[in-house]
């Protein structure tokens, strides 16, 4: 009997019902509380677990007069039921199998998470979010007139002191003339005259990377990828050194 209540178990069966079919296989048609009373469970769980195995085809019931009896099907039924579960796992295994590379995207680490924030409060959402992180190191690309134009001095010094706290180094490479501080303790090379008309700002800090629109609406994109910020960063290094050279 143990092996069969461990091959009723592996069917998905609980051991309430593993309990109550076997004994309703012995016993035959009888009322619930004979049921119960033999298995040592409430009726309640007695009830419980007969509505599931007739659900699955391995219980019936039957009027006798006044009362209702409970009784296993053949054990032939297993077979049955056995067979649509092997149906079951079939079905599922295809469905999986077509599905497998969107599972494969979803896994962390391939598929880079993405934020969109919108406006100037956007803005200092992810500065706030620069701040958690803290990120050992930054690298940023920036028009230092246009970043005048959206902050003043005393909206980046609480930034720029949590970051100090937090011993980040920075490396920056700007347009324009510095005429706030930076977000962060920097090393700054000022970029050649040509590039001075671009308006955005590209923040490397951890395995995120900010991406700003400051002219007109102010929208910031974080992607969370550690390929794309390290893709980001060579270039950046390209960049910074090219321009330390000048």
């Amino acid at each position: 009997m143990a092996q069969w209540k461990k091959i009723l178990r592996s069917l998905g069966l609980t051991e309430s019902e593993t309990t109550v079919y076997l004994l309703s296989l012995e016993l035959g048609p009888v009322p619930v509380q004979e049921i119960a009373r033999k298995a040592g469970v409430s009726r309640m769980t007695t009830y419980t677990a007969i509505e599931s195995l007739a659900a699955r085809g391995l219980m019936s019931s039957l009027q006798k007069g006044k009362k209702m009896l409970y009784t296993a099907e053949n054990p032939e039924r297993l077979l049955s039921f056995v067979q649509n579960k092997i149906g079951e796992v079939e079905s599922t295994k295809r469905e999986i199998e077509a599905s497998l590379n969107e599972l494969r995207l979803k896994q962390r680490g391939e598929k880079p998470a993405v934020k969109l924030l919108e406006g100037v409060e956007g803005l200092r959402t992810y500065l706030e979010d620069v701040v958690a992180t803290k990120p050992n190191n930054t690298c940023e690309l920036f028009n230092a007139d246009v970043v005048s134009e959206v902050f003043n001095p005393e909206e980046l010094r609480p930034l720029r002191s949590a970051l100090s706290k937090l011993k980040v180094h920075g490396r920056a490479l700007h347009a324009g003339q510095l005429r706030i501080p930076s977000r962060v303790e920097v090393e700054s090379h000022m970029i050649t005259q040509n590039h001075k008309e671009f308006g955005g700002d590209i923040f490397i800090y951890g395995n995120k990377v900010a991406f700003s629109t400051l002219h007109g609406k102010i929208i910031t994109v974080i992607i969370e990828s550690q390929e794309i910020a390290d893709t980001v960063q060579a270039l950046f290094d390209l960049a910074w050194g090219k321009e330390g050279k000048k």
